[in-house]
């Protein structure tokens, strides 16, 4: 069995991952990511990056670059349809400065290979094809990870090991880190529109029957994902692609779009959404992203929680690097700093995730944002991740938002 050592392996080349890279690689670090897949990759997600993840790659000094190199299709906000056909939309607002707040639209595969380009033009290495299957342990310490690369089983050795390896983080079960087995019993299908140029600059998502629909224009082509109840998943197994058209007819206005353009045979599986951990680290260990903790991210804020995750991690291995007998104080100060800025982001999801579980709710709720410009505009820089979800606890607001779903639905009858 070969060793391999390097100062900080990064185990997951994905956003959390080239992110943490990049900003360890720019200090002067001798880093070392480890990844199963070879880039770029297709990624099951709703390819969105929301304008907090835009800050976030602005505050990385990378933004400009990956726009320049991406050209991503620009969100200015969503739009929301209830189950009785009633539509809200709004935009993400304007920044301090007066700008337009926007998010991006671009395909996952060329986002996250774009972003490792750039840990790499940092210093860091990258090696491919490695499947990390176990972490190395000295005295109740991780001191590296064990892979396979082909047949071989490869030894890296670190100082410290950042575990950005995903939903289903190997690093995670190996310590023991999970609190428990999902209970949002969630899977998403994920495919994209082979022809067309994208038309307009909202997102769209349409809710029927249990089930989600959402719409992202890319630069070309388009992002088609339907979240479904994971006992429905049986259905996918003789055919995502079948499964995909078949359950448009749901979404008339999608299944439309994907008949003019077609669908790309290539039809994508994840889920389940819901995997909180004990704590997002271990001695000689930091997880991030979605490894870090995970409930089904809306409007692009798994991409924010990454990017963020990865920024905390590395202060946390900053204050090591100056006194590493704190390790275990500046662990602990990432895990409150992390859970501080989650929590209320997370409580704002499971609320949205109730509401779309009750289609009379949801309707109604809908109608009230229709005409409640002021608590839509809120909700969409919460979920935007430029705005607290604090900023959402005004009574004034909900009252007039109250007011509209009575007034509106006494109309209606």
């Amino acid at each position: 069995m070969s060793r391999t050592s390097a100062e900080i392996t990064i185990v997951g080349a994905g956003p959390s991952g080239a992110a943490a890279a990049l900003a360890l690689a720019r200090q002067g670090r001798d880093v070392l990511i480890l990844e199963r897949a070879e880039f770029p990759r297709d990624k099951p997600c709703g390819d969105c990056v929301n304008p907090g993840a835009v800050a976030e790659l602005t505050r990385l000094g990378v933004a400009d670059r990956l726009r320049r190199a991406l050209a991503p299709h620009t969100l200015d906000g969503w739009r929301v349809e209830a189950p009785d056909g009633r539509t809200f939309q709004s935009v993400f607002g304007q920044a301090a400065n007066g700008s337009p707040l926007r998010g991006w639209a671009v395909r996952r595969r060329d986002f996250d290979a774009a972003l490792l380009r750039e840990a790499e033009r940092a210093g860091a290495t990258v090696r491919f094809d490695i499947r990390v299957f176990d972490v190395c342990l000295q005295h109740g310490r991780v001191v590296g990870v064990l892979g396979h690369e082909g047949t071989q089983i490869r030894e890296f050795r670190s100082k410290m090991v950042v575990g950005a390896d995903g939903l289903r983080s190997v690093v995670r079960r190996r310590l023991g880190l999970a609190r428990r087995t999902p209970r949002l019993r969630k899977v998403a299908v994920v495919a994209h529109l082979a022809n067309g140029k994208a038309a307009g600059s909202y997102g769209e998502l349409r809710v029927r029957g249990g089930r989600t629909c959402g719409y992202a224009p890319l630069g070309m082509g388009a992002n088609v994902s339907l979240v479904i109840p994971q006992e429905e998943a049986g259905e996918i197994a003789s055919s995502a692609y079948e499964f995909m058209i078949g359950s448009l007819a749901e979404f008339p206005d999608v299944l439309d779009r994907v008949r003019r353009s077609g669908l790309e045979r290539k039809v994508m599986v994840t889920g389940p959404f819901d995997h909180p951990v004990r704590r997002p680290w271990a001695p000689g260990v930091l997880l991030v992203g979605d490894a870090a903790g995970y409930y089904d991210p809306f409007t692009g804020q798994g991409i924010y929680q990454a990017l963020r995750s990865a920024s905390l991690a590395v202060e946390a291995i900053e204050g090591c690097e100056r006194d590493p007998a704190k390790e275990v104080e500046e662990f602990s100060r990432y895990e409150r700093v992390l859970g501080r800025e989650l929590a209320p982001k997370r409580a704002l999801q499971r609320v949205i995730e109730a509401a779309t579980n009750r289609p009379a709710v949801l309707s109604r709720f809908v109608r009230g944002l229709a005409g409640g410009e002021a608590v839509a505009r809120r909700l969409l820089r919460a979920t935007g991740d430029v705005a607290h979800p604090a900023t959402l606890l005004d009574p004034v607001l909900w009252a007039r938002l109250a007011y509209g779903m009575v007034s509106d639905s006494d109309a209606d009858t």
